[in-house]
């Protein structure tokens, strides 16, 4: 064999080994864009477990595989590894994820996090492992509030609006309490039905508002926080219970660098979409929180009358320190 026939044996060989380098390759769904600081978490999530596993996980956003409901029904019957979702979609496959849709639950980002991060969040996110997944990690969405054509400082300034929400009862029942109507509409349809006026506004965190362009369409952000329901990064069960007990142990740990990771790039993102945002004319305006958490009282009686097997869940969060 010749000097150039040995060069090349040993380049193919070299990339058939890297190319043999993982099992198999788990696909991570989600339909956020490629700049939204969820993505560049689940980025760093996917390099920091692919190097801890026999496996490579790689991430597909912007819906490439479907829809959020769609991509739940794939890591149910294991077509996909994981997906990130609204823990408000998980309310229709698991009921114990209804009680982070409730609104104003929280004190402040503190009693967020020590109630995601902390025994009840443990036991929320592993009450679905009969129903084809598991969850792994809340990640922080940040609070939920109002964009529209107008200012909305109290609930009064959203009657006869059309409010695009999550499809999540507990969403409707807050919107219907406001005084606005509820319209439950895919996330990706949501510009278009903003620009074109089936819908007169929308609910969201800052970065969902400012990464999927809505400024573009809609230029009064309105601070009422409504509510603080976290994401959700999900695991098919006959995915999770392939993997060794130490794979498992290895991907834990990364989560838990992942919500610090996640916390950063948030955090960040914010600082520099409200910046942008306000030099594009859109219009910050603090809401009268009180008037609308009196409003949203019957939420909380409906939830409670429907759900008493949560009386006792609602009255540890409400304790949490």
């Amino acid at each position: 064999m010749n000097v150039k026939h040995l060069l090349l044996a040993t380049l193919v060989a070299g990339m058939a080994s890297s190319t043999a380098v993982y099992a198999k390759t788990i696909k991570l769904s989600h339909i956020l864009p490629t700049e939204h600081p969820v993505h560049q978490s689940l980025e760093w999530f996917a390099e920091e477990t692919s190097g801890e596993i026999k496996d490579r996980i790689k991430v597909y956003p912007n819906g490439t595989l479907g829809s959020e409901t769609t991509s739940m029904q794939m890591v149910q019957n294991g077509t996909i590894g994981l997906t990130k979702v609204s823990a408000a979609l998980l309310e229709s496959f698991s009921e114990s994820y209804k009680i982070l849709s409730l609104p104003y639950l929280y004190r402040d980002l503190d009693h967020y996090y020590s109630v995601v991060n902390g025994p009840i969040g443990k036991e929320i996110l592993e009450s679905s492992r009969d129903k084809g997944f598991i969850g792994l990690a809340f990640m922080d969405a940040g609070a939920r509030s109002f964009y529209t054509d107008k200012p909305i400082v109290t609930p009064a300034d959203l009657a006869g609006m059309k409010i695009r929400v999550q499809n999540s009862p507990l969403a409707i029942d807050i919107i219907k309490s406001l005084g606005a109507t509820p319209v439950p509409l895919p996330y990706g349809e949501l510009y278009s039905a903003l620009q074109q006026g089936v819908v007169d506004g929308a609910e969201n965190n800052i970065p969902s508002y400012y990464s999927s362009r809505h400024f573009e369409v809609k230029k009064f952000y309105s601070y009422d926080r409504h509510t603080m329901v976290p994401d959700v990064l999900v695991v098919s069960t006959d995915v999770w219970n392939g993997f060794t007990d130490e794979e498992r142990s290895k991907i834990r740990n990364v989560i838990m660098k992942t919500n610090d990771v996640q916390k950063k790039n948030w955090s960040d993102y914010v600082s520099k979409a409200k910046v942008d945002l306000a030099a594009k004319g859109v219009t910050f305006v603090e809401s009268d929180t009180p008037t609308f958490q009196a409003a949203v009282t019957p939420v909380y009686d409906k939830f409670k009358a429907e759900y008493p097997q949560f009386g006792d869940m609602l009255i540890d969060i409400q304790n949490t320190k």
